[in-house]
């Protein structure tokens, strides 16, 4: 269903915040302006590049509106502009959040680069700039990336990490002489905000209540550091460069379906799906969530943490989060996992990825200590501090059958992101000869280095994180699969 916008000429008015290299402050100083732009009444779409799980949830704290990702990988550059546009066109401003530093890319020209992003969407771009070890020399740090290509329209720059007001005049000095950039922040260097910002995977796992707080005092700390009218001022740079970008794109929207009728005009039971959210089970695409309402699932949140028993749903969906933090307490509460288990073994369907597997899974040693968990898939979970899978998957299914039931075997590959400290282990049997696999793995590590997706009844349970615009018909298969399932018990009972 095409819906219609007042907009159409497509006037976005956006920004795209970047960085000279990682670990420059960037997340940081990306939810401060985010809020602060709220605060000042202006309605902020947030967008995140890359497949990461964490900076999204931060992005829609300090906005509160769902951050939906952007990547090359996982997505054509025409799917990259539809997106961006879907969720842009009802803010007053968009802002995406890079990856990495401006220029740094997989390959060497640079095409999954935030350059390459910033240009195809045509947004201006500004730079948040480590300086605490620079001061004149920054210019031509600054230069160089302004002419290294000059079809990304770098506009503005964010010093961070500035050590006095002497420090702060200098630089500011220097770039005004040197550059036509504009000066749009300086951050002091507070240790306090570095130390946030190298601990806000771990700060996820806080309840909701900490994180607000937590945003408002990163926001509150910045506020004076900021020029906001400067920003706007960046941001209007957008519109007409995105007028002729996108001039001749046509959006089709994901509209919420209502119920199907009946012949005798009776509504058709929606799809009821459990989602494990809380501070261990928190990892989930917006995407991916979207994609189930828009199939007529209606989302229902429990925590494995808290709940001593389940909702009355029709399938599980268990994402990923930091189950290893909490094993203890999802040790303790044995009410919810020994109901989880009773209800795997009479056919409910489940879908779990990485932290989910985990959590399945018959226990979990972290820091030599074994915590029971749900049990359902026969393989201990050993915990390590180096990563055992790290990066971008391709799956193929061990046997394709558009035509068979398993809605897992009906789609010839699917692209994910994987990143775990942790592998699995069969303390009776080698894992691969005790294991049912959906998946080889063309690309990653999985399950095992070969495989990926373990089966046991209706669950299928993998290392792959899904993104559900690479595989769309990933969710519509589970949801055609979940109420085929759904007849199956009727008829039993």
């Amino acid at each position: 269903m095409e819906k219609i916008f007042k907009n159409k000429d497509y006037q976005i008015q956006g920004l795209y915040i970047s960085a000279a290299k990682r670990n420059s402050g960037k997340t940081t100083i990306s939810i401060a302006v985010m809020r602060l732009l709220r605060d000042k009444g202006l309605i902020v779409q947030p967008f995140k590049k890359g497949p990461d799980f964490i900076d999204p949830m931060w992005l829609s704290a300090a906005t509160g509106k769902n951050c939906y990702n952007l990547d090359f990988y996982f997505m054509s550059k025409d799917k990259i502009k539809k997106h961006f546009l879907e969720y842009s066109l009802n803010s007053d401003i968009s802002i995406i959040e890079g990856n990495h530093g401006l220029y740094d890319s997989f390959d060497l020209y640079g095409k999954s680069s935030n350059a390459s992003m910033a240009k195809l969407l045509s947004l201006p771009v500004i730079l948040v700039i480590d300086v605490g070890e620079l001061n004149r020399g920054v210019v031509p740090l600054l230069l160089g990336f302004v002419n290294f290509d000059k079809n990304v329209n770098i506009k503005g720059v964010i010093l961070n990490k500035v050590h006095s007001k002497r420090h702060e005049k200098n630089l500011i000095k220097a770039i005004n002489y040197y550059t036509d950039l504009k000066v749009v922040g300086n951050i002091p260097n507070d240790p306090e905000l570095s130390i946030k910002q190298r601990h806000l995977g771990l700060l996820s796992t806080l309840a909701g209540k900490d994180i607000e707080n937590l945003v408002f005092n990163i926001s509150s700390k910045i506020l004076n550091c900021l020029d906001l009218e400067g920003i706007i001022d960046i941001s209007r740079i957008a519109p007409q460069s995105l007028t002729k970008s996108y001039g001749n794109i046509k959006l089709k929207y994901n509209i919420i379906t209502p119920p199907a009728k009946t012949e005798s005009g009776r509504g058709v039971r929606r799809v009821k799906i459990g989602l494990a959210y809380d501070g261990a089970f928190n990892f989930y695409y917006n995407e991916n969530i979207k994609a189930l309402e828009n199939l007529g699932c209606d989302i229902f949140k429990f925590s494995p943490l808290e709940d001593v028993s389940l909702p009355e749903v029709d399938a599980l969906y268990i994402g990923g989060g930091f189950p290893e933090i909490f094993c203890k307490d999802l040790e303790a509460n044995i009410n919810l996992r020994r109901d989880i288990r009773e209800k795997i073994e009479t056919g409910l369907p489940v879908y779990a990825e990485c932290g989910g597997l985990m959590y399945l899974c018959r226990s979990i040693a972290c820091d030599g200590i074994m915590y029971e968990m749900v049990g359902a898939i026969d393989a201990g979970v050993k915990w390590t501090k180096r990563p055992k899978g790290h990066g971008y998957t391709k799956l193929t299914p061990v046997f394709y059958d558009k035509n068979g039931r398993l809605w897992f075997n009906k789609i010839k590959s699917i692209k994910g992101h994987e990143f775990h400290h942790s592998y699995l282990e069969n303390l009776e049997t080698p894992l691969s000869n005790n294991m049912n696999f959906a998946f080889n793995v063309e690309k990653g590590f999985g399950v095992n280095g070969t495989s990926d997706g373990i089966i046991y009844k209706n669950i299928i349970a993998s290392y792959t994180h899904v993104f559900s615009p690479a595989a769309p018909k990933w969710f519509k298969n589970w949801v055609s699969f979940i109420k085929e399932i759904r007849k199956d018990l009727l008829k039993i009972k």
